[in-house]
């Protein structure tokens, strides 16, 4: 309804008929604010590929908080969400079921240690978005992010674990702020490495509890994936897990994150074949085939810019590169860095082995062999034969390429 289209067809009215009725104008002026009210209570319509979002939250004291997620073409979107006493609303777009934060700048939230800060769950607003979806969040800030999504089945079960697990999630951080306090031979701080340790351990089955009890939830199937991520859940207890959710769920986002790690862990284990792959995502555009590398052992590195670890070893990747040229294959799997951003961060240093880069859904490398961790590193034989596979910083798979290579 055009509410300023209503209100100028009522004034001129009520100037046609105030000289006959003097009481007429109160009629329309009632009547004008009647549709005035029914306009502005009005929603705004969520649009199709899109969601809404909103809050009237007591003790959010910030003017703004940051998301981002991924848009329509599957490119980052990063955005700021304005807050007014406490009240916000947002409007995205997306074309598939996301999982979305909002991080407050509110200083209260904010878990700081010297110059860094504990990017805890507790300190943000989660949520879970599919296109058409109206949320709402309800609850209050105190020291941590104690509210929670509504609107929709998936949000309203991300709520009830979240507000079981975020007030200890807030403890357990509340609690490294204190040991990091302390001087390194407090005796105090076993005592409370060993509290830390119990919330936890306590919030790990929690969670797990709650996927077995809600075997259709989209949102135990985003924790699920978050935990295999996070190497929070062993390999057999998400695979049994995983099979015992309901069929429901299948062609979900999470679902079918959780189906394409469970068959990367299967696929990639010490005497598989690794599964051949195909990409046309490498620095000078040409198709790139796994199966291309065969005659030699390969070292697969799994890695990004922003991981210290990773960026820390690069160099002793170069040197295996050098001292067994006629023996190893190297392919580096950047994961998270644009291509301009990668071609001068290797072109800096030297580092002249084949890249390429993991995409989205058949792109996917990440999800596809299961890489829960960076860096992430394969070692193949010449036949393709996964012989090891090592998650995190370690001397270790130098040390084996060592043996298998050394005359």
């Amino acid at each position: 309804m055009n509410t300023i289209l209503v209100v100028e067809q009522l004034n001129m009215l009520s100037q046609r008929t105030t000289m006959k009725n003097p009481f007429k104008p109160l009629l329309l002026l009632t009547l004008c604010s009647i549709v005035c009210l029914a306009s502005c209570d009005k929603q705004e319509e969520v649009p199709a590929n899109g969601f809404i979002v909103s809050g009237n939250i007591p003790g959010l004291e910030t003017e703004f908080m940051s998301t981002s997620y991924r848009g329509p073409d599957g490119e980052r979107v990063n955005d700021s969400v304005f807050v007014k006493d406490g009240k916000f609303t947002y409007t995205g777009t997306i074309t598939s079921p996301s999982f979305i934060v909002f991080w407050p700048n509110d200083e209260k939230t904010i878990k700081r240690s010297g110059r860094g800060y504990y990017p805890a769950k507790s300190s943000q607003f989660a949520f879970l978005a599919s296109p058409g979806d109206r949320i709402e969040f309800k609850g209050e800030v105190t020291d941590f992010i104690n509210a929670y999504p509504s609107g929709t089945a998936a949000n309203d079960d991300l709520a009830k674990i979240n507000s079981e697990i975020f007030p200890k999630l807030n403890a357990s951080v509340n609690t490294q702020l204190e040991i990091n306090k302390l001087v390194a031979d407090d005796p105090k701080i076993e005592e409370l490495r060993a509290t830390m340790s119990a919330i936890d351990e306590e919030v790990l089955e929690i969670k797990k509890q709650f996927i077995k009890d809600n075997p259709a939830s989209q949102a135990a199937a985003w924790y699920l994936s978050d935990m295999m991520v996070r190497s929070q859940i062993s390999q057999e207890e998400a695979i049994a897990t995983f099979k015992a959710f309901d069929s429901s769920l299948e062609g979900y986002t999470f679902y079918n994150q959780v189906a394409m790690r469970v068959e990367g862990i299967e696929s990639t284990l010490p005497g598989k074949i690794m599964p051949n792959f195909t990409t046309e995502l490498t620095l000078d555009g040409k198709p790139f085939a796994l199966d291309e590398l065969r005659g030699k052992h390969v070292l697969i590195d799994f890695w990004g810019i922003w991981c210290g670890p990773c960026v820390e070893e690069m160099p002793k990747v170069k040197e295996y590169q050098e001292k067994y040229k006629d023996k190893l294959y190297v392919l580096g799997v950047n994961s998270g860095d644009t291509k301009e951003r990668i071609e001068k961060f290797i072109g800096e240093n030297g580092y002249d082995w084949k890249q390429i880069m993991t995409g989205r859904g058949a792109d996917d490398l990440v999800l596809k062999l299961n890489v829960a961790g960076f860096p992430t590193k394969f070692i193949l034989d010449p036949e393709g034969e996964i012989l090891h596979r090592y998650v995190g910083e370690t001397i270790d798979a130098f040390a084996a390429i060592d043996e298998i290579l050394q005359d």
